[in-house]
C-alpha cells in the first residue's frame, strides 16, 4: 500500500512508465496499449500507444490528439518521425520501428507539439525494449545465389543503391486506409528476423515472412498506397514495393507475374501479381516485408494495429 501512494504521488508520465513497466513484467506479451495524459497551457494532450508487443522488429503507432490545432514530430533512438494529422489538426499519428538491431532497454522518446497558437512543449515519455527471439535456419539454393561473378557483383550493387532510392522517398500523408490485412493465405514458412545461413556458409537476416503457396495464386496488396517499383532484382525475384506515406513500404517478392505498374495508386486487397519462384528462391512463396524509415520491421506487427 505505502508503494502505491508513492505510485500515485508521482508527476503523471512517471507514474504511467511504472505501471506500464509493472504490466510487461507481469504480463509480457500481451500489454498491447498505453495512455498518457500531459497539462499544456490550451489543455490535456493525449499521448497513446498500440503495438503488438514491444521488442526488436515491432513497429509501434504513437496517436496525439491535442485540444487546439497543432503540429508533432516524434524523436526517438536519434531519429525523427513526423506526425500526419487529420482535417481538424487536431487529432495526429505517426508509426515508429524498434529495428532489428536495436539493444534492449528503456529508451527516451520526446514529442515536440507546435500548437497553432501558444507555446510549443516537449512531453518525454519511455519505452522498454525486449530481446526479440529469431531462429536460425539452413538452406540450399542454387550456386550462383552464394558464389557471384563480377557481373553478379555489379548488378547486386546497382540494384542497392536503387532500393536505396526508393525508401529515401518520404510522403509526409498518410496513403493507407484501415487496417493492413495479409496479402495471400498461405502457412508462414518463414519467419522475419531469421539467421539463414545459405549452402553452409552465406549467412544473411531474413527480413520478412514467407508465405507457401502454389505457383499463380494472386498477391494483394496489403494496404492502398502508391507503386514505387516493379523490377526483377537479383536475390528477391520479381519484385513490387508500395509506398503508403509516412515512409512506410511494403515489399513483395519472388512473384511470377507482376499486373501493376510503378505510379499506380492501388487500393487494399487489389491483385498486384502472382506467386512463383523468381530470385533467390526455393519454391513457390511470397515474401512478404515492411520497411520503415530505414530499418526493416515484422510485417505481422503491422496487422495488429488500427486505422481509422
Amino acid at each position: 500500500m505505502h508503494f502505491w501512494c508513492k505510485v500515485l504521488r508521482m508527476k503523471t508520465s512517471a507514474r504511467f512508465l511504472i505501471i506500464c513497466l509493472m504490466l510487461m513484467t507481469l504480463c509480457p506479451g500481451y500489454l498491447n496499449a498505453a495512455t498518457m495524459i500531459s497539462p499544456t497551457d490550451e489543455g490535456e494532450v493525449t499521448i497513446s500507444s498500440e503495438y503488438r508487443r514491444l521488442s526488436q522488429g515491432e513497429i509501434v503507432k504513437i496517436s496525439l490528439q491535442s485540444p487546439v490545432p497543432a503540429s508533432a514530430v516524434l524523436s526517438f533512438d536519434g531519429k525523427e518521425y513526423t506526425f500526419t494529422s487529420d482535417d481538424t489538426k487536431r487529432k495526429h499519428f505517426t508509426l515508429i520501428v524498434f529495428g532489428l538491431d536495436m539493444e534492449p532497454g528503456t529508451y527516451d522518446v520526446v514529442v515536440r507539439l507546435k500548437p497553432s497558437r501558444g507555446t510549443p512543449k516537449d512531453i518525454p515519455f519511455k519505452l522498454a525494449i525486449s530481446q526479440g527471439a529469431f531462429p536460425s535456419k539452413r538452406i540450399r539454393v542454387a550456386r550462383r545465389f552464394t558464389s557471384f561473378t563480377s557481373a553478379d557483383i555489379r548488378r547486386i550493387k546497382n540494384e542497392k543503391e536503387l532500393l536505396g532510392r526508393i525508401y529515401s522517398i518520404f510522403t509526409p500523408n498518410w496513403l493507407g486506409g484501415g487496417r493492413f490485412i495479409l496479402p495471400l493465405k498461405g502457412k508462414i514458412t518463414g519467419t522475419f528476423g531469421e539467421k539463414r545461413v545459405f549452402n553452409d556458409n552465406f549467412v544473411s537476416r531474413h527480413r520478412g515472412i514467407d508465405i507457401r503457396s502454389p505457383r499463380g495464386a494472386p498477391v494483394m496488396a496489403s494496404n492502398s498506397g502508391e507503386v514505387a517499383l516493379v523490377r526483377d532484382l537479383y536475390f528477391s525475384g520479381n519484385t513490387v514495393i508500395v509506398n503508403h506515406g509516412l515512409g512506410l513500404f511494403s515489399i513483395y517478392c519472388h512473384m511470377s507475374k507482376v499486373i501493376v505498374r510503378k505510379g499506380d495508386f492501388i487500393d487494399k486487397g487489389e491483385s498486384i501479381g502472382y506467386t512463383g519462384s523468381t530470385g533467390r528462391s526455393t519454391g513457390p512463396h511470397l515474401h512478404w516485408g515492411l520497411r520503415l524509415v530505414d530499418d526493416y520491421a515484422d510485417p505481422l506487427s503491422m496487422i495488429y494495429l488500427s486505422f481509422n
